[in-house]
């Protein structure tokens, strides 16, 4: 549920609503075997996903043609490539992949990673609302996924995926150089 406050009157956005959602709100989704959920209300810029990348998981190779992909990691521990570039984003690192340079990140973690992602235009969320399965479902079993058909979205919604997840291999020798 999305609470407003009343109407502004005058300046600059005027008619545009005070809106928020509260802990625990938002519209769900079950993504790629996560869940997402919608933490701004409908509408509003930015678009704010709390993603949550269960322990394991791993994004495959992507890039986003429109939006940097930006996020706020307030739990967990990812291996991250972002073009030639690796690194390790720990919990209460905030971290801006460029738009139009390809990416992946992997959870090798025990825990599950829950990151505030924050983009300024809405076709990220497009992807998800195409691909994804109602988070008030139970969570797909991740050998039913069409992962071919869902990665056919990703670049119809200019999010194309380029490559596979970064193996294990790899998440784990960049964690060590930490």
């Amino acid at each position: 549920m999305t609470h407003s406050a009343e109407t502004v009157a005058h300046g600059p956005r005027a008619g545009r609503r005070a809106a928020k959602t509260a802990d625990g709100e938002g519209e769900a989704y079950w993504f790629y075997g996560d869940k997402a959920v919608l933490r701004s209300p409908e509408g509003v810029l930015p678009v704010i996903i709390e993603h949550h990348v269960g322990p394991g998981a791993a994004a495959p190779l992507h890039v986003h043609h429109d939006v940097d992909d930006s996020f706020y990691l307030l739990r967990g521990q990812l291996a991250m490539r972002c073009g030639d570039d690796t690194f390790v984003a720990n919990a209460g690192d905030y971290v801006s992949l460029p738009k139009g340079v390809p990416h992946a990140l992997s959870n090798i973690g025990a825990e599950e990673a829950v990151l505030l992602q924050t983009h300024d235009a809405d076709s990220f969320l497009t992807f998800i609302r195409r691909v994804g399965v109602s988070g008030d479902q139970p969570p797909p079993d991740p050998g039913s996924l069409d992962y071919a058909a869902m990665n056919d979205v990703a670049g119809e919604t200019g999010t194309p995926v380029l490559g596979p997840p970064m193996s294990g291999e790899e998440a784990r020798a960049i964690i060590a150089r930490g």
